[in-house]
């Protein structure tokens, strides 16, 4: 009696094109998640700084139009600032809770349906207070969108597939070759992706191998580390644009107040270090408010530009010049500066300002300031004291009428 056949047993080559095809697919899977969990980590990180940023620019845009009632401007000023694809929604609102200003983005297309269903990717909201002085008189609330975010996610399974098929077609020819020839090129897509996600080394490439599947699975890695490079990149820009938009004022290019607290202290300690002294300069535009009642905000705004050009061109070297909000100038004056040199300045300045400014109206204004001043150590050596000093100074110039008091 014949015994039986054995079962069909698979070839060598059937094995290998499975263990190869297996092999590789977990390595894509693994280095398209891996880079995919990353991107999505480091993009939302990103978005949510650049919210962060973005908040604190429209505080201090729309501080003068607050300040002022125009919430018209406000908005304005909103959708400028919020021109950014990242941004979905604006509020504004005052400290009882009121909504002053509601600022949203059009929604419109495919994307625009990804971002309202991506609660979970979109960044948090970000949150600023808009202050007049010392007071808080808003808060300002961004709320951003998973856009961007669902761009790359679809990129990225768009070329995993991609990958995937690609690995699929190159099975029966990944049997015929050593396994170390396979599994070294997948190891260093790994490595690479390991250096991404750790190590945040955005300039590592995957090297070509001698395998034109696998060497297209790794230009189409490098083509998403490539896409991702370029949106790290483009990220860090807009970071550092935003960071300059938050310390500059938007109107007259000074230097804002966020500007004005943060050099303080380095001024401070330069002198102290050098044994030196330097001045704290308070501006005020006297009857500004008149200007902007009489000939409206474009006036107003076009005497703030004319002044923050005037106190630049009486500066010296190394001294700088602020916008603190409205019509409130401030100056540092360094480095080793006497009370002469003070006044000898501030006389200069109040020259300056005898020339009338030309309105958009056609109109002709003389502008006024008041002018106060205080030196470091001498007048004090604490910072809140010495500007405290300076303010005393300036207001006692304002009802002296006399334009300048120290």
């Amino acid at each position: 009696m014949t015994a039986p056949s054995d079962p069909a047993m698979p070839t060598l080559r059937t094995v290998l094109a499975r263990v190869h095809m297996r092999l590789i697919l977990f390595a894509v899977l693994m280095a398209g998640a891996t880079l995919l969990i990353t991107g999505v980590v480091v993009i939302r990180g990103y978005a949510e700084r650049n919210l962060s940023l973005i908040a604190q620019t429209v505080a201090y845009t729309v501080e003068p139009a607050l300040v002022f009632d125009d919430m018209q401007a406000a908005r304005d000023g909103i959708a400028t600032v919020a021109a950014s694809e990242s941004v979905r929604a604006v509020e504004v609102r005052d400290v009882r809770g009121r909504l002053l200003v509601d600022w949203r983005r059009p929604d419109g297309g495919m994307m625009a349906a990804i971002a309202r269903g991506g609660g979970l990717l979109a960044p948090s909201p970000a949150l600023a207070s808009i202050r007049r002085g010392q007071d808080v008189i808003a808060h300002v609330r961004v709320s951003g969108d998973a856009g961007g975010l669902g761009r790359y996610i679809l990129a990225a399974l768009l070329a995993g597939l991609t990958c995937l098929i690609l690995t699929v077609l190159a099975t029966q020819m990944l049997a015929r070759r050593l396994q170390q020839d396979v599994t070294a090129p997948l190891a260093r897509i790994a490595e690479v992706a390991h250096a991404v996600r750790a190590d945040r080394q955005f300039d590592r490439r995957v090297p070509p191998s001698d395998i034109l599947e696998i060497d297209r699975l790794g230009r189409d890695f490098n083509a998403l580390l490539d896409e991702l490079d370029d949106w790290h990149a483009g990220l860090l820009s807009e970071n550092r644009m935003l960071e300059k938009q938050a310390t500059r004022d938007a109107l007259t290019g000074l230097g804002n107040r966020v500007m004005f607290e943060q050099v303080l202290p380095g001024i401070m300690a330069r002198a102290d270090a050098d044994g030196g002294a330097f001045a704290a300069v308070y501006i005020d535009v006297n009857r500004f408010k008149q200007v902007n009642d009489r000939h409206g905000h474009d006036a107003g705004d076009a005497m703030l530009i004319v002044i923050a050009a005037r106190l630049r061109a009486v500066l010296r070297p190394g001294d700088q010049a602020f916008r603190l909000g409205g019509d409130e100038f401030a100056l540092i004056l360094a480095p080793d500066i006497k009370r002469e040199d003070v006044a000898i300045l501030t006389h200069r300045l109040l020259a300056g300002m005898e020339q009338p400014i030309m309105l958009p109206s056609g109109e002709s204004i003389v502008a006024s300031l008041s002018v106060g001043s205080a030196l470091y150590p001498d007048d004090s050596a604490d910072a809140r004291d010495l500007l405290r000093h300076a303010d005393a100074a300036m207001y006692a110039a304002k009802a002296s009428r006399t334009g300048t008091h120290d």
